[in-house]
């Protein structure tokens, strides 16, 4: 019952979201719309923007199951588009939340945590032994401009359509992969010993 009763939590505030101001969304409202008592929220959440970033992890995990494997990137950009992209209305309210704890964080701190993965991936895959200072910038820039980018195209009065995004998006990844590959010379990216 537990599982059913955070996901209840959690649906109840997505559905909250797309009716209500976030601002006059509160643990009451929200349990109000689940139908459970209002103490019951503290047993699975902190406060509304904790129910925020479950929401986007567990959606999105179970949307982009190849996550972390260099090979499977562009079916990973694939689905997670698509999930932005089937969700738009959610997450457009979501990604202009600017307050502590916001969703944005959590979406880059995801997007971090894959990058980080795919590109230890990479280097397992291509033999190349990445400086860790250079992954972890490597991580916040493509992080953070995939965020950007994804908020732009949320809160766009006429978007680009997803599929032209996911061409912006996957091409510069791609340049990005491959001219990372062709960094072998730089002190940042050297051959592994096979």
């Amino acid at each position: 019952m537990t599982e059913q009763t955070k996901d209840r939590i959690a649906q109840a505030t997505k559905d909250l979201v797309g009716t209500v101001p976030f601002a006059d969304i509160n643990v009451t409202s929200i349990m109000k719309k689940a139908g459970l008592r209002r103490q019951t929220f503290y047993d699975y959440y902190r406060d509304k923007f904790d129910v925020l970033g479950h929401i986007y992890r567990t959606e999105i995990d179970a949307a982009a199951a190849f996550c972390g494997h260099y090979q499977y990137w562009p079916q990973t950009l694939h689905t997670m588009l698509d999930y932005f992209a089937a969700n738009r209305r959610f997450y457009r309210i979501v990604i202009a939340i600017d307050e502590q704890n916001a969703p944005e964080d959590v979406i880059r701190a995801h997007l971090s945590d894959m990058i980080k993965a795919i590109l230890g991936d990479l280097g397992r895959t291509r033999h190349v032994a990445i400086d860790p200072g250079y992954c972890r910038f490597l991580q916040s820039m493509l992080s953070t401009a995939f965020v950007v980018e994804l908020k732009n195209w949320l809160t766009a009065p006429t978007p680009v359509p997803v599929a032209t995004l996911e061409t912006y998006i996957g091409t510069f990844l791609d340049g990005s992969f491959t001219g990372f590959l062709s960094q072998t010379a730089s002190p940042v990216v050297q051959r592994a010993e096979a």
